[in-house]
């Protein structure tokens, strides 16, 4: 595979002008040492590096790597390096959904690359048919009102998301960031133009933010919620038999009083 270095080599010269014999000149050179690095047969050494970056007035890091907005664009697009580590069933050769709950996510962050960390995490099957056999999942619990009617406490099955251009549409994730942690929100994606994704709740007293794009390690789709808070006959539920026969009873006897005063009238 050809490196960054030898493309962007190739292209700054070719966008100059300039012929190879002319750039290797320039830097002292002979045709084929640079027809070597421009081919990525050959690396150069860090002071022809410096005297390249001089010479197209680049940064050394623009030159081996790209510019910032390309290694950004890679990196949310899924190019860049990242360690997922997963459990897997020895028996089967299966994935297994690895749980992060409330007391570990605070250290997630850190050890989310960390296979003996991970390791420690509880883990479960779940042969569902609305689960991809190909698609790594996760569960993470959150804590707090910022997504209610989703309680605190309620497990959060994602799916594992490579593509951060994929994200967005106010839909929900889990986001772990190197400053927050783990948060569950709906994602307003604004990668890689404003280099950073706005972080929605679903309870309007949680005003929304912004986390840069480089403050974010892994993104997770939300696919299903697990509570044991169940709900009570408040709040627009069903309410029991009792209390509907107590408003019936009530009901009943509004009607009969405006029947004896008509009566009386």
């Amino acid at each position: 595979m050809e490196s960054t270095l030898a493309t962007n080599l190739r292209s700054l010269r070719k966008e100059r002008g300039w012929t190879q014999q002319a750039l290797a000149d320039r830097l002292g050179l002979t045709r084929p040492t640079l027809g070597a690095y421009e081919e990525g047969r050959s690396e150069p050494k860090l002071s022809v590096l410096i005297d390249m970056a001089a010479c197209f007035k680049v940064t050394v890091d623009a030159l081996v790597r790209g510019s910032e907005v390309e290694v950004n664009s890679r990196r949310v697009k899924g190019d860049g390096l990242r360690i997922l580590t997963v459990s897997v069933d020895a028996e089967h050769d299966n994935e297994r959904v690895v749980v992060v709950p409330v007391k570990a996510a605070a250290g997630y962050a850190h050890g989310y690359g960390d296979p003996e960390w991970v390791s420690q995490l509880p883990t479960f099957g779940l042969p569902l048919k609305e689960l991809s056999l190909d698609r790594t999942y996760r569960m993470f619990q959150i804590e707090g009102d910022s997504m209610l009617p989703i309680p605190s406490g309620s497990y959060i099955l994602c799916q594992y998301v490579d593509d951060w251009m994929s994200v967005g549409g106010l839909r929900p994730h889990i986001v772990v960031t190197r400053n927050d942690g783990v948060v569950f929100k709906r994602i307003e994606n604004d990668l890689p133009g404003g280099s950073r994704l706005v972080l929605h709740s679903d309870n309007p007293a949680f005003a929304p933010y912004a986390v840069a794009g480089d403050d974010v390690i892994e993104v997770w789709r939300a696919s299903a919620y697990l509570s044991f808070e169940l709900p009570s006959a408040l709040d627009g539920q069903p309410a029991s038999a009792a209390s509907v026969r107590s408003a019936l009873d009530t009901l009943r006897g509004e009607i009969d009083a405006l029947k004896r005063k008509e009566n009386q009238g």
